[in-house]
């Protein structure tokens, strides 16, 4: 029965409406013997955010950093949901990549990784997935939707914006992270992402339904950021349930932006587990 319920699957996400995803790309041809490894980001974040990763892993291998659609550079569209996450990963897959890949999902980027492993398993090496777990999560970015739906246009610096956003988002790390996504006009600034789309999305809703009963039965390194919430104690029984090859790791001092806050220990984490 799974072996059908994931060619169905695989015939609706086929169906479905893509976009082509921007992306950039660290490594030579001289490393090609070596497993690529593909980046995907998550919510209000870009291919930016990953520079620095990047940079430090593409010295053995291809790396790519991907926009997901409505972000960076990538195209906008009205629907963003899972469905719509992983047919981009799958196109992008089949248009850009030779042989399988490990790929790497941040939050919502880690919801469109699982989805693309339990639903295309022969594109994707290994798995790591970073502070998100394999189900339904509610709503709960208010305060930054309410800060991206600024009108940006009329200000003359980044600090007049900063401390506009004071006035509605009190965390001055959360409002620099937004900030990346400003892009300087000659009229001003404005906003990257496709903020109205993102705001409406269903993209937390879904997971349950549409993967229920497939697994992902090759390595898969999942990492918990200590002061994070993402990830609760019983989703560890969730994770097991669709990946049975999996290896749980929890980052002291670490939050959900741990490719930041514990760069070095993150680093020190993933290495391992994608040069063995």
């Amino acid at each position: 029965m799974p072996d059908t319920e994931r060619q169905n699957l695989q015939k609706h996400l086929r169906a479905t409406e893509t976009v082509a995803l921007s992306f950039s790309d660290r490594g030579t041809d001289a490393n090609a013997a070596e497993t690529p490894l593909v980046l995907v980001h998550g919510l209000f974040g870009s291919s930016r955010n990953w520079q620095s990763i990047a940079a430090e892993l593409g010295a053995n291998r291809a790396v790519y950093s991907i926009d997901q659609r409505n972000h960076g550079s990538s195209p906008h569209h009205a629907s963003h949901t899972i469905y719509d996450m992983v047919a981009d990963l799958h196109r992008w897959s089949s248009e850009h990549l030779k042989s399988p890949a490990i790929f790497l999902g941040h939050s919502m980027g880690g919801l469109a990784t699982m989805g693309l492993a339990l639903a295309f398993p022969e594109l994707v090496n290994k798995l790591i997935v970073v502070d998100i777990a394999p189900r339904d999560y509610s709503p709960h970015h208010g305060k930054e939707f309410e800060a991206l739906k600024m009108d940006v246009s009329s200000f003359r610096s980044r600090s007049e914006i900063d401390a506009a956003m004071a006035s509605i988002h009190d965390d001055p790390g959360v409002r620099k992270f937004l900030q990346m996504n400003l892009e300087r006009t000659s009229n001003g600034y404005r906003w990257i992402l496709n903020v109205d789309a993102l705001a409406s999305a269903d993209y937390l809703q879904g997971f349950d339904t549409i993967f229920e009963g497939l697994t992902y039965s090759k390595p898969t390194l999942a990492i918990k950021g200590e002061k994070s919430n993402y990830i609760q104690s019983d989703d560890r029984q969730v994770f097991d349930r669709y990946f049975p090859e999996l290896r749980f790791v929890e980052l002291k001092n670490a939050d959900h932006w741990m490719h930041y806050s514990a760069q070095e220990a993150f680093l020190d984490t993933i290495k391992p587990f994608i040069a063995g």
